[in-house]
Order: C-alpha cells, then sequence, then structure tokens
C-alpha cells in the first residue's frame, strides 16, 4: 500500500485539516466526545473500535489541541477525555456531516423512521431537525446548545454493541 501524503504542511486549509480529520476514527471519537462520553472504556465501546487505535488517537488528538486529558482516578490511575475550544469548534464540522448524511446516506425508505438522532434546542426546546439555525427562535446553534434525543434504530444499535 502506497504510503499517505502528509498534508500538514501545505498551504491548503482542507488539506490540513483532512491530516487530522480524515480519519474515521477521529471522527467517531469526536462524535462520542460531543455526546458526552468522555471516558476510554466508554469511546471504545461505543465506536467499536478497537482499545489501541482508540488509545493512538486520543494520543494524537491530544497533541493537535483537540483534547485534553484529566485524572479521575488515582489508583488505578484513569483519565477522561475533554474537548477543548478547538475541539469544540468542530462540532459544526460533525454537525454538518450528520446533516448531510440523513440526507443522503440512506437507501430509500431505510430512514423512514425518521433521522437516527432528533435534536432539541436547549434554549427554546425546539426540534431543530437538520437546521443549523433553530427555527423557532433563530439563534444560531453551536456546541452544548442541543440536546440529542437517539431514535429506537440507534438505541437499538447501541445496545447490541453494549455502549
Amino acid at each position: 500500500m502506497p504510503k499517505r501524503a502528509d498534508l500538514s504542511d501545505t498551504f491548503c486549509p482542507v488539506g490540513r485539516s483532512a491530516e487530522l480529520l480524515g480519519d474515521r476514527a477521529v471522527l467517531l471519537i469526536l462524535r462520542d466526545l460531543f455526546f458526552g462520553r468522555r471516558r476510554f472504556e466508554a469511546i471504545a465501546a461505543n465506536t467499536g473500535l478497537g482499545p489501541q487505535l482508540v488509545s493512538a488517537r486520543l494520543k494524537l488528538m491530544e497533541k493537535q489541541g483537540v483534547v485534553e486529558r484529566h485524572a479521575y482516578q488515582e489508583r488505578p490511575p484513569r483519565h477522561e477525555y475533554r474537548l477543548t475550544a478547538k475541539g469544540k469548534d468542530l462540532f459544526d464540522v460533525l454537525y454538518a456531516m450528520r446533516n448531510w448524511a440523513e440526507r443522503w446516506a440512506y437507501e430509500a425508505g431505510e430512514a423512514a423512521s425518521g433521522p437516527a438522532m432528533r435534536y432539541i434546542h436547549r434554549a427554546c426546546g425546539a426540534d431543530v431537525g437538520t437546521s443549523t439555525i433553530c427555527p423557532e427562535c433563530g439563534e444560531v446553534l453551536r456546541y452544548g446548545d442541543l440536546k440529542g434525543e437517539p431514535s429506537a434504530a440507534l438505541k437499538a444499535e447501541q445496545a447490541a454493541k453494549g455502549a
């Protein structure tokens, strides 16, 4: 397999962001962090990724300043991962990917029961659908503004994974 080109020093911002965000494992870990999962075991279980891969990607994300590691237990040592401001700014990227997938990534009839995750605006209680601006109050939606309610299909999938 040919070695992938390193784009970390390119002038192109899409290339630079692809160095981190072009990795499926990083995207799944970010998704879980946005849903409030902070502990290694919960992230590994819910993403279905192997522990070595989760560990390597969390180290990369820490090195890139996207997450910070915080001790929550001394014996044995255990850490949780928290998004930094840089990491929280990636919410819009993942939200846009989710919105694109809700529209384009399912076969006809596959998503007939509605979206995998229903998002409710915390400030006013409105169902925002795939909007980036709250249809009820007009507020621009950012990290922390939404509460997710998983669909029955998503809950079943997560239960099957043991997450």
